[in-house]
């Protein structure tokens, strides 16, 4: 047994656990760092409308790289429970096939994109103030679809080749040259323009995908030391089918997740205008952290549970799913009491010194945040049955959390407080905010129920 297979199997204790999926857990934070670097920078140098811009077309590039996730969540479950199963050359070609036809669907893409771009923002209610950012921001960032895809399925197999750390040290190459480019393309070179500022900050992020999406890739293609290369593809229309179920999940996650989005901006452009859709933004990141790392443990863990689940190891199961449920319930607590603590410098850093909108930031900040108390189990869930190869569950437990929970409670939460604390505009405003913490309190109820009623047949409790 080789020493990248003896680290998959071994009996985690809980610190060694949170080492194991910390590299990967930092590698998916530094990635969702682009938008967020990108938003300060434009937020101060560029002015509240170019900020709202960038939190408009914000959600089309992440419904896109959602096939990304997909195809890297899905296809590393299906790859690590083969490797699991002793079969690497299999492992190896499904994991290249899948790796190909990514990068034919991320080229089909851009191209739809290219030339669809401005009729999807105006069906969005982008305003005519709005729209010349988000042109200049999309037109630089659309070729790079394809590289924003691949970061995604590549940090996910570096993590099931036992090859965290690298991803880390990719992401984070990544993530300083988007931040460096940032600081001379926006910070300097825009010189308060605030179309150079996003133009700019597309440059930016397209060079930190190129190093983050591309240059993985290569390191695969290469000979390495990693359990996986990327070489002959084995076509399987099945595994590809089976991949896709497994991401779905994940997928369906990242897609409703991305038209809650744009549902929050229409309601806010609609009730305040631009700054409430820039106050949403600076939310929004903040939460966008917290799903980064709750996502990137799963990420990390995923691989553990495939590979034991395929070498039939239930004691290691049992183990690594009791410790994990430990992580997301402290990391769930802790961070609601961290950010509810610094809200304020938080929404100072986005507000580029507008009391009301900083005041506006604060007061949606402190209510969206309770929502963190309920995010960490039904995100773990979702994640576990992906692991397990079973697509089904994990995709009822991501649709109807941000489908049918989310849009429930965004309809019908508003309007309760409106009639309960008065007829009034501020507790409509606030219904939209709790909106968010009713609709994860009931996709936790939901995932535990799921996670008590599969137990005996997965054994992992």
């Amino acid at each position: 047994m080789s020493e990248n297979t003896t680290a998959l199997t071994q009996h985690f204790t809980l610190g060694k656990l949170f080492k194991y999926v910390l590299p990967t857990i930092l590698a998916v934070l530094l990635a969702s760092l682009y938008t967020i670097v990108d938003g300060i920078f434009v937020s101060n140098f560029g002015g509240t409308a170019a900020f709202a811009a960038l939190n408009q077309v914000g959600p089309i590039f992440m419904i896109v790289a959602a096939i990304g996730f997909m195809f890297g969540t899905g296809g590393s479950a299906l790859v690590g429970k083969v490797l699991g199963e002793g079969d690497t050359e299999r492992a190896n070609g499904l994991f290249s096939f899948i790796a190909y036809v990514l990068i034919g669907i991320g080229v089909a893409c851009s191209v739809i994109l290219w030339f669809t771009m401005e009729p999807i923002l105006k069906a969005l209610g982008a305003t005519e103030d709005m729209m010349q950012y988000c042109l200049a921001y999309s037109r630089i960032l659309i070729p790079a679809i394809p590289l924003f895809m691949l970061q995604f399925y590549c940090q996910s197999f570096l993590a099931t080749a036992k090859k965290p750390t690298l991803g880390l040290v990719f992401t984070v190459l990544a993530g300083v040259t988007n931040i460096v480019g940032d600081a001379i393309l926006v910070g300097v070179l825009s010189k308060g323009d605030p179309i150079k500022a996003v133009q700019g900050a597309a440059i930016a992020t397209a060079a930190g995908l190129f190093i983050g999406g591309f240059v993985p890739l290569i390191y695969f293609a290469r000979k390495n030391t990693s359990l996986l290369r990327l070489g002959k593809p084995i076509k399987d229309g099945k595994a590809l089918a089976k991949t896709c179920g497994n991401g779905s999940s994940e997928f369906f996650t990242n897609i409703s997740g991305s038209l809650i989005n744009v549902v929050y901006n229409s309601l806010f452009l609609y009730m305040i205008g631009d700054m409430g859709v820039a106050a949403y933004g600076t939310v929004g990141y903040v939460n966008s952290i917290f799903t980064a790392i709750a996502s990137g443990f799963v990420l990390g863990v995923s691989p553990l549970i495939s590979y034991n689940f395929g070498a039939g190891n239930t004691d290691n199961l049992k183990n690594l799913y009791k410790k994990s449920m430990t992580i997301v319930i402290i990391f769930s607590v802790v961070s609601t009491v961290v950010i509810e603590l610094l809200s304020n410098p938080l929404a100072s850093a986005f507000s580029h010194g507008d009391a009301t909108l900083q005041q506006i930031t604060v007061d949606g900040l402190s209510i969206f945040t309770l929502s963190f108390l309920f995010k960490g189990i039904p995100t773990f869930g979702s994640g576990l049955f992906t692991a397990f190869n079973n697509g089904k569950v994990s995709g009822i437990i991501s649709i109807v959390r941000t489908l049918v929970f989310n849009l429930a409670t965004i309809v019908i939460v508003p309007v309760i407080f409106f009639h309960v604390f008065g007829s009034s505009y501020e507790a409509a405003f606030y219904g939209v905010w709790y909106s968010v913490v009713f609709s994860e309190l009931l996709a936790t109820l939901m995932t535990l129920w799921f996670l008590k009623r599969y137990r005996k047949k997965y054994q992992y409790a």
